[in-house]
C-alpha cells in the first residue's frame, strides 16, 4: 500500500513538472526576459503565497502575473530582498533585548542600541548600564526569534485571490540582469579562405538556475530606460565563473525580428547559476576574403588586414552579431598559430567585415606635410608626401586612407585615388620588394 502511494505521489510531481516550463529570451547589453508557467495549489478566496523561483537581479516593476482561470487575480505583490544577514538581522533588533556571549564565558543581556563591526552598544538589564561590547570577543548573539519578514533568498510575495480551491495554472514574465552573451568568431587563414567557426558564450550571473529553458538571443542594441533604481543596482556581486562547457550544440534557427536578430536554438538547454556555456552558433563556413595592408595618413603604422563581403556567394551571407574575430594560421610544421584577432559590431548581410591582425612587420610608411601657401585670407594649399618602405621578399599592395574636409579638395596627384561618397581618399601604392615608393598629392582647402 505505501509503495502505492509513493508512486502516486511521484507520478503526482512529475505531471507537476511537466505542467512548468520557461522560456529565456537573453539581449545585449546585460538583459533578459524570462517568462514561466507552472501551476500553484491554491485555496479558494484570498491567500498569501510567496514565490523565490526567480533571479536575483530581478527588474520588480516589469513583474507580470496571470492565469487563463477566470475570475483569479494578483490583488498586490511585494518584491521582498531584505536577505537575512548578520545586519539586517541586527537591525530589526535595535531597542529589543538581545544576550551576547563573550569569549572568557561571561555574559551580557540588554537593549540592544546599536552596533557596527567592531561594537555592540547595549543597555544591561537591571542596571541601565550602557555596556560597549567587543564584537571581535563576541562568541553569541542571542535573540528572542528570527524576525518573521526575512528571507533566505529574494522573492515575489503575492496577496491572491482564486475562485476555487485547487491547481491554479500562472504566467510569469520579467526583465532581469545577471545574463549576457557575446559571440567568438575562430577562424583559420590560408591566404585566401577562412575556415569560420563561430561560437555563442553564455553567462548566467542572474542568481537561479534554469532547467531546461527555451532559448532565444537577441542581436541588437535595445533602447532602454538607465533609471531601475535600487532594485538594478543592488546584488551585483557575483562569484567567479562556475565552470564551462564544451559539446556538439544544438543549431539556432536565425530570423529577422522587428530591427534586430532573433536567434533560437531548437532544443532545451539548462543554465546552473554561475555557469559560463558555450553553443555553437552557425555551422562552419568556408569564407573566401582577402588580405590587404592599409595605411591612415598619419598613422603610427600599417595594418595587415583580412577583409570580405558578407555574402552567399563569398559562402556566408548571414547575419553576425558583434564579437570578437580570432584569426589562426598553420606553420609549415601544420601547426597553427595564432596571428590576430579583432573584434566587430553587428553587420548585416551584404556588409564589408575587416579584420586587423596587427601592424606589418616589414612595411613602414610616414606621411609629411610641406609647401603651404596662402591663396587668400579664405584659400591655402599644401603638398603632402607618402613615403612607403616594403623591406620584405616580396611585392606588396598598400591601401592609402585620407579623409578629406568638406572644405578640401586634391588639386592634383601622382596617384590617382578612389573618393568615396564619405569624401575618403584611397591612394592604392604597388611597393617591389626591398623598395621604397614615395608619391605627392596637392590640395586645396576653402573656408
Amino acid at each position: 500500500m505505501k509503495n502505492k502511494i509513493l508512486v502516486s505521489i511521484l507520478l503526482l510531481l512529475i505531471g507537476t513538472m511537466l505542467l512548468a516550463e520557461d522560456w529565456l529570451t537573453i539581449y545585449n547589453d546585460d538583459l533578459s526576459l524570462v517568462r514561466s508557467t507552472f501551476d500553484l495549489d491554491l485555496q479558494g478566496g484570498r491567500q498569501e503565497y510567496n514565490f523565490d523561483m526567480i533571479t536575483s537581479r530581478i527588474q520588480p516593476s516589469s513583474v507580470i502575473v496571470s492565469s487563463k482561470l477566470p475570475g483569479f487575480k494578483v490583488a498586490e505583490q511585494n518584491y521582498e530582498y531584505d536577505l537575512a544577514d548578520r545586519g539586517a538581522v541586527l537591525g530589526k533588533y535595535l531597542d529589543k533585548e538581545v544576550t551576547v556571549y563573550m569569549e572568557d564565558g561571561s555574559r551580557t543581556t540588554g537593549i540592544l542600541k546599536f552596533f557596527d563591526r567592531s561594537t555592540y552598544g547595549i543597555t544591561e538589564s537591571g542596571t541601565e548600564r550602557f555596556i560597549m561590547v567587543d564584537a571581535a570577543k563576541a562568541q553569541t548573539v542571542q535573540l528572542a526569534s528570527l524576525p518573521t519578514n526575512f528571507y533566505v533568498r529574494p522573492t515575489l510575495h503575492w496577496s491572491l485571490i482564486s475562485p476555487r480551491s485547487g491547481k491554479v495554472p500562472i504566467q510569469l514574465s520579467y526583465l532581469s540582469g545577471g545574463f549576457s552573451w557575446d559571440v567568438t568568431y575562430n577562424t583559420v587563414w590560408d591566404g585566401e579562405k577562412l575556415d569560420f567557426n563561430s561560437w555563442v558564450t553564455i553567462n548566467n550571473r542572474s542568481g537561479r538556475a534554469f532547467e531546461d529553458v527555451n532559448l532565444k538571443l537577441i542581436a541588437g542594441d535595445i533602447n532602454k530606460a538607465r533609471d531601475y533604481g535600487y532594485f538594478e543596482e543592488m546584488a551585483k556581486a557575483y562569484s567567479a565563473a562556475g565552470g564551462d562547457d564544451y559539446y556538439e550544440a544544438p543549431s539556432f534557427e536565425e530570423k529577422a525580428f522587428h530591427d534586430f536578430h532573433m536567434y533560437t536554438l531548437d532544443e532545451k538547454v539548462s543554465f546552473a547559476n554561475n555557469q559560463t556555456k558555450q553553443l555553437a552558433l552557425y555551422p562552419t563556413m568556408k569564407v573566401s576574403a582577402e588580405g590587404r595592408y592599409e595605411y591612415d595618413l598619419w598613422g603610427s603604422g600599417v595594418k595587415s588586414v583580412i577583409k570580405f563581403k558578407n555574402t552567399e556567394a563569398n559562402g556566408i551571407g548571414v547575419p553576425l552579431p558583434k564579437g570578437v574575430i580570432k584569426v589562426y594560421k598553420q606553420d609549415s610544421d601544420e601547426n597553427m598559430e595564432f596571428i590576430g584577432e579583432d573584434s566587430i559590431d553587428h553587420t548585416g548581410r551584404n556588409e564589408e567585415v575587416k579584420i586587423t591582425t596587427g601592424k606589418a612587420f616589414d612595411i613602414v610608411a610616414s606621411t609629411l606635410s610641406k609647401d603651404r601657401a596662402y591663396i587668400s585670407d579664405r584659400v591655402s594649399e599644401r603638398t603632402v608626401q607618402v613615403t612607403i618602405r616594403n623591406n620584405s621578399d616580396e611585392e606588396k599592395t598598400i591601401d592609402v586612407f585620407y579623409q578629406l574636409g568638406g572644405n578640401t579638395r586634391i588639386l592634383r596627384s601622382d596617384i590617382k585615388p578612389e573618393i568615396d561618397t564619405n569624401n575618403r581618399a584611397t591612394f592604392i601604392v604597388k611597393v617591389p620588394k626591398n623598395t621604397q615608393a614615395i608619391f605627392s598629392f596637392r590640395e586645396r582647402t576653402e573656408y
